[in-house]
């Protein structure tokens, strides 16, 4: 039996040191394996390059910010309407109250107080804001009172009692471009400038022992563990802002143990190498927080202006907590969504409980923050979705501009770069409204089809592009060039919903494109750069020329009928001035003046020849046709181009290339474009007198002739202004382009596509065009009401518009005299011999 025992015995030591030895085995070999699965980790986390993608600047498609676009920054100065101030401070959501302090807290806010005849002050304080070549003087946040007379303002004046020559307010957000399909967006901002009590909620909920964990919080995962264990909740809801940014940035969310071993691995090696304030900026500006308007919002201040409209340092407790909420399940806590909003209140609430909890908010301040409604701003009413509206034609044309620009090849949509274009959406907000209310009258007055707003949602109506008159309206500064309103067509966007893929009305019919350059007869309006030709040096005709009106023909070439121009009227007037030929539009006289010159060697009249050198170093590329119908406007041309040619009248002989882009700055504020010693080029192609000639010409016309209308109801224009009518045959092309001393804006209504068989209700350019552009100069010019001032070498002579002398004294008669802008040597010297 001893025997056996001790058989047995060492038999089971025997077993006991096979187990062992196999036991040893295998923990080796698991210590192996996973010492090489460890290190196999280690080699792939320690093979990447932690500065080529967490730092900004290296790696622009991980930290990829959007591209901004602005309008200019706007000048309020004396003498601008009072409505035209409010409608911008709302426009800009400045804050109405009762009563302003000039105390930390206040800008954005202003008070009115004014009577019923639009007398007494408004206060504002200003924001503060950046501005290319603007001084920090002019920028900062600050009080100014404004004295109020009869609904313009009187004078300007500082906290101090200062007077003000002007001030500026703020550009406004006109377009964000991402240049992907998610409209992706992402404004990166220092961790200094993130509130503190935004940080707190993002840690009270999401990461409480930030600062003390090493970047895995061992604490917070046992007792997770502890939790799974006891109840059997699934192990979630510990990672750490380092294990996300982690995971977001470099690993993805699939689910397995190499990514949780590569995730532990990397977050330690990123815990070294950064700093903790350096790990929550990244957070904070990387992580996805949802969408709202049709954009994906990555970052806090994308999201504070996605559901909020606020700057991240305007945000309330509510508001921050409501954004830390969102990280866990951005669209199933969506706050703009109703079927999430309950859930987002609940998630919202909890965020504020954790940060009272913690000690962030005090009992006061908790409770206001849970009891607080939540408000998100209205996505169908942003002034960013307005402007985007209003402004469709100049953005697109903008972004064409962009692309175009060398600087800016691969970086437009990853660098945060913002473009401060030179439009005025409060000009803008009026051109639109102008040019969409007068193409709806003549749609109910003349038209035969039907209503124009009922149509165009009927998914079974009518194209409302192709089958409804369009218009183009652009306005500049003359001595600028910097374009302050254009609208390409009625309804940029047609219908909120595509309705047979006719939701946007993408033609822009002020410039064209490629494929459809919209080239217009301009007709009449073309008469004042005709009589400029002739009126150069050596001068064809002057204002005391008589021209010929009468039935009259000529030979355009040979082997050809003869063409008879004929005038709108078929009255005749004999003999008439220049003066008159431009007010009352006369077609015949305009004809002869320039085809009566003699013929060079080509065969091409003096008078063709001059008007079609003029034309070009005016600004209008598009070839004419030198034909004797070009005299009548019967060449096309683009909107843009007929404009900015009299814009060389307003700058009194002087060419401004037309301007949309300002300045292109990076993320830091610097300017990359243009250059800093870039000067707009400003060419003088006509003399400056010959200029003040034509264009007290076309005062007349708004005075007196074709363009009388403006001065009449509803329109009532007080303004100096100078312009043209413009018809072509069979109302196919109605124009009025006009100007004051700061403003030319150029009016084109018509068809996209004239067909004789269609019912055309367009009407002449005084009926159809003028309108619109008096409309737009009543109500969107500012400022002081300036004369046109005449150049040295200008002489005024009261003339006999019958013979073209100089008018007798007590003979002519009162009706036959009238006064004329001679150059100095120019002026007749005869007495009238008729009276």
């Amino acid at each position: 039996m001893r025997r056996f025992f001790a058989a047995f015995s060492q038999t089971l030591l025997s077993i006991f040191f096979i187990i062992c030895i196999l036991g040893g085995m295998a923990i080796f070999f698991g210590i192996g394996i996973a010492s090489g699965f460890l290190l196999a980790c280690w080699e792939d986390v320690e093979s990447l390059r932690l500065d080529e993608k967490l730092e900004y600047e290296a790696d622009r498609k991980t930290w990829r910010e959007h591209l901004e676009i602005y309008s200019a920054v706007c000048e309020v100065q004396e003498q601008d309407k009072t409505n035209f101030l409010i409608d911008k401070l709302k426009r800009l959501t400045y804050e109405q109250i009762p009563q302003v302090r000039d105390s930390k807290g206040t800008s954005g806010q202003y008070s009115v107080k004014l009577n019923e005849k639009q007398t007494g002050t408004i206060d504002i304080v200003l924001r503060k804001f950046q501005y290319p070549h603007l001084a920090a003087e002019e920028t900062k946040a600050k009080l100014v009172t404004l004295s109020v007379k009869n609904g313009k303002i009187q004078t300007i004046q500082d906290k101090d009692k200062n007077n003000l020559n002007r001030f500026y307010l703020e550009p406004e957000l006109i377009a964000e471009k991402s240049g992907d399909d998610l409209g992706t967006t992402r404004k990166i901002m220092p961790l200094v400038d993130i509130p503190d009590k935004l940080i707190n909620a993002f840690i009270a909920i999401e990461d409480q022992r930030f600062y003390q964990h090493w970047g895995i919080d061992i604490k917070r995962l046992g007792g997770a563990i502890r939790d799974t264990l006891v109840r059997g909740d699934r192990i979630s809801g510990t990672s750490t802002f380092t294990q996300q940014l982690t995971r977001n940035v470099y690993l993805g969310r699939q689910r397995d143990l190499v990514r949780k071993v590569r995730e532990i691995l990397l977050t330690l090696r990123i815990e070294k190498v950064f700093s903790k304030d350096e790990i929550l900026e990244r957070y904070l500006n990387y992580i996805d927080l949802g969408r709202a308007g049709g954009k994906t919002l990555h970052g806090v201040h994308q999201a504070a202006m996605g559901y909020f409209g606020k700057e991240v340092d305007e945000l309330e407790y509510h508001e921050c907590a409501m954004l830390a909420a969102l990280p866990k399940a951005p669209s199933a806590y969506s706050p703009i969504r109703e079927l999430t909003r309950p859930k987002a209140i609940s998630r919202r609430n909890l965020v504020l409980a954790a940060m009272f909890n913690r000690g962030y908010l005090t009992p006061k301040e908790y409770r206001e923050s849970r009891d607080a409604p939540l408000k998100t701003k209205d996505l169908s009413e942003t002034s960013l979705k307005v402007n985007q509206e209003a402004a469709g034609h100049f953005i697109q044309y903008i972004n064409e501009q962009l692309e175009r620009i060398p600087e800016l090849e691969n970086r437009l949509y990853s660098e945060g770069l913002k473009v401060y274009t030179t439009i005025d959406m409060s000009m803008q907000s009026v051109a639109v409204k102008a040019v969409a209310d007068h193409l709806r009258h003549l749609d109910r007055a003349y038209s035969r089809l039907p209503d124009y707003d009922r149509n165009k949602e009927n998914p079974h109506g009518i194209d409302p592009i192709k089958e409804y008159m369009q218009a183009a309206l652009v306005a500049f500064e003359p001595r600028t060039g910097h374009i302050k309103a254009m609208v390409g067509g009625r309804d940029y966007r047609i219908t909120e919903k595509d309705i047979k893929g006719r939701q946007i009305n993408f033609l822009n019919r002020t410039v064209g494109t490629a494929q459809q350059p919209t080239l217009r007869q301009p007709g009449s309006a073309f008469k004042p750069i005709v009589f400029a030709a002739l009126m150069q040096e050596p001068a064809i005709v002057t204002p005391s020329t008589i021209l010929v009106d009468e039935p009259w023909g000529i030979v355009p070439a040979p082997r050809q009928p003869k063409w008879f121009p004929k005038n709108y009227s078929p009255r005749f007037r004999g003999g008439i001035t220049v003066r008159e030929v431009i007010t009352h539009s006369i077609n015949v006289p305009t004809v002869r003046a320039t085809l009566e010159t003699p013929v060079n060697a080509d065969g091409l009249w003096e008078g063709i020849e001059r008007i079609v050198t003029l034309t070009k170093s005016m600004g209008i590329q598009t070839r004419l046709q030198p034909t004797p119908a070009l005299t009548l406007g019967a060449s096309g041309m683009k909107v843009l181009e007929l404009t900015a040619a009299y814009g060389v009248f307003a700058n009194r002989g002087i060419r401004t290339e037309p301007v949309n882009i300002q300045y292109v700055t990076d993320a830091e504020g610097t300017r990359i474009y243009p250059p800093e010693d870039y000067q707009p080029d400003r060419t003088r192609v006509l003399d400056e007198k010959v200029a003040y000639q034509i264009t007290s010409f076309l005062e007349s016309v708004i005075q007196n002739g074709t363009g009388r209308r403006a001065l009449r109801d509803p329109f009532f224009l007080t303004r100096p202004a100078a312009g043209k009518t413009g018809t072509t045959n069979n109302n196919v092309d109605a124009w009025f382009v006009g100007y004051t001393t700061d403003l030319v804006v150029g009016v084109w209504v018509g068809f996209d596509e004239y067909r004789p068989n269609r019912h055309n209700y367009n009407k002449t350019g005084a009926e159809s065009a003028l309108p619109i552009w008096a409309r737009f100069i009543v109500d969107a010019s500012r400022g002081p009401e300036r004369e046109f001032q005449p150049p040295e070498g200008i002489v005024v002579r009261e003339i006999d518009k019958t013979t073209g002398y100089l008018r007798k004294p007590d003979g002519c008669p009162p009706e036959n005299v009238t006064r004329e802008t001679f150059i100095k040597g120019q002026e007749p010297q005869q007495l009238c011999n008729q009276h």
